[in-house]
């Protein structure tokens, strides 16, 4: 892992698009996979809400792994994916997702613990507005912790998926290398994630202005978001890629 320029930051965009662009229809029939996936996960009684937190990981190595395999013209095929859900990636992926799952209820707890439990309680019982909750100074103050926190949470989270599958590393040792290859590169990271952000309130707001929150537009914002979160997929792949190399697939067992 070396130092990265800033600008490295939008070539990754850059290659989001090129990667996509080489098999959009099947990228985004994986991507419709994927909704239904969380629909029918979200039906199971008292782990359809779990379910789909844990198994994030697991959704974000196929989705790179499709990326890889788009990139190099290959055919998405679900041999292409059988690794992943085979020992030890598989468990290794859920655990990870666990602790992705445990990360979230501690920085609910904290939020929550910042803001009040009264403050909570009228929101929840709609006694209070949530702009009037959002003036309240705690729920800044709660917002920006929470935020602090997260940051290398997610620095941690961005590659360990991927360095699990490909390079075969336990749970711990992927979120260590996630968070100082994301450290390393910070300034290309930073153009990156305030690219798409930009990218995410052009798009969306060129078609509200076209079409206002119609039926059709915000259809049409749904879909655009679809491609973008894909797209979004390439583009992590393409910093993985720069960052550890192109990676290489491992053997699905017999």
């Amino acid at each position: 892992m070396s130092n990265i320029p800033a600008s490295t930051g939008v070539a990754w965009i850059r290659e989001g698009f090129t990667i996509f662009r080489k098999q959009p229809g099947g990228l985004m029939l994986l991507m419709l996979a994927y909704l239904v996936a969380g629909l029918v996960l979200g039906f199971i009684p008292l782990l359809g809400q779990i379910l789909p937190i844990v198994l994030t990981p697991v959704f974000t190595a196929v989705f790179v792994q499709a990326c890889a395999t788009a990139d190099r013209q290959q055919s998405l095929t679900p041999e292409m994916l059988r690794p992943i859900f085979q020992k030890p990636i598989f468990p290794r992926l859920v655990g990870l997702g666990t602790l992705f799952m445990l990360a979230l209820a501690a920085m609910a707890l904290i939020f929550g613990a910042v803001v009040g439990g009264d403050t909570l309680r009228q929101l929840a019982e709609q006694q209070l507005a949530p702009e009037a909750a959002a003036a309240n100074g705690n729920f800044g103050l709660a917002m920006l912790v929470v935020f602090l926190l997260s940051l290398p949470a997610s620095m941690a989270m961005l590659f360990a998926a991927p360095l699990i599958f490909w390079q075969q590393m336990g749970v711990g040792k992927s979120l260590f290398f996630s968070f100082f290859a994301v450290w390393r590169a910070l300034r290309a990271f930073l153009l990156f994630f305030v690219g798409w952000m930009m990218i995410v309130m052009l798009l969306t707001q060129v078609v509200l202005l076209l079409l206002g929150k119609t039926l059709l537009g915000m259809a049409i914002v749904q879909s655009l978001l679809m491609v973008i979160a894909m797209i979004f997929q390439c583009s992590v792949y393409a910093a993985y890629r720069t960052i550890f190399g192109e990676p290489e697939v491992p053997a699905a067992k017999e």
